[in-house]
């Protein structure tokens, strides 16, 4: 899919060249450029912003015709050698205007290279002069103190900012992390504390209970208090057990609430 889109996008680019090799795909779309080679089961095509590589397969049909990159490579035959940088100053624009945006380093790199001042190739280079000294958009930036941080150019200021930013989130997501576990050590100590008072209790309780715990095998139930070993069940279990739910003044040992998690 990004090849397919890559493709596309860089055809566009393509699609502006006039009098081009016209592509034809198989898939009804067009491209417009120069088919530099057919080999390999591939085919080159050379755009003004670099190059096309298409499957052979992809390919229904190509239609030569003269292209500007024909014209460029002529051009660039009758100045290459020569020591004028006002002749590849005028070839750099007409491949611009021509959107052959791929030769224009080359070409100002070129003029430099006979004209070390040369202000219309140092812009085209986005090279900047500082202390009577050329420099590179990157070195000019260095040399203002900033940074690239992420694309961006900023302020050494900017960057311990954002260092002190990331720091204090850092602090905070620790605090609270510390917090949360401080929090669950608090509610497993409530926890606790509720449990050893139940069976504190209990046991208070059951000391000064005179019986025995009894589970009958008929009955599916946790053993109840049984005062003696004569007393029937539905009392045993209602009353005894329960009876301080009846307010009569005989207080037996209270279920409490318990949850465990």
């Amino acid at each position: 899919m990004k090849q397919i889109i890559l493709t596309l996008t860089i055809a566009a680019l393509g699609a502006s060249l006039a009098a081009a090799d016209e592509i034809q795909l198989t898939n009804g779309r067009k491209i417009n450029g120069k088919v530099t080679r057919k080999d390999g089961g591939k085919v080159v095509v050379e755009v003004g912003a670099g190059t096309i590589v298409l499957d052979a397969k992809d390919v229904s049909a190509v239609n030569p015709a003269r292209t500007p990159l024909d014209e460029y490579t002529e051009k660039w035959q009758a100045v290459k050698d020569s020591t004028k940088p006002s002749d590849f100053l005028a070839l750099a624009k007409w491949a611009e205007e021509n959107k052959l945006t791929r030769y224009l380093t080359p070409l100002y790199e070129k003029v430099i290279a006979l004209d070390p001042d040369n202000a219309v190739a140092r812009a085209g280079l986005r090279h900047e002069k500082m202390g009577g000294k050329w420099m590179t958009f990157e070195d000019a930036q260095t040399a203002r103190g900033l940074v690239l941080v992420e694309d961006r150019w900023i302020t050494k200021a900017e960057v311990q900012m954002m260092e002190k930013r990331r720091l204090e989130a850092k602090e905070r997501a620790m605090a609270a992390a510390e917090e949360r576990e401080r929090r669950k050590v608090e509610e497993r100590a409530a926890r606790q504390a509720m449990i050893d008072d139940y069976n504190a209790r209990w046991e208070a309780a059951m000391s000064q209970l005179d019986g025995y715990f009894y589970s009958p095998s008929f009955a599916f139930t946790t053993p109840y208090f049984r005062p003696y070993w004569w007393a029937p069940y539905v009392r045993s279990r209602n009353y005894y057990q329960h009876g301080w739910q009846y307010g009569n003044g005989y207080s037996a040992l209270p279920t409490l609430p318990l949850t465990f998690r």
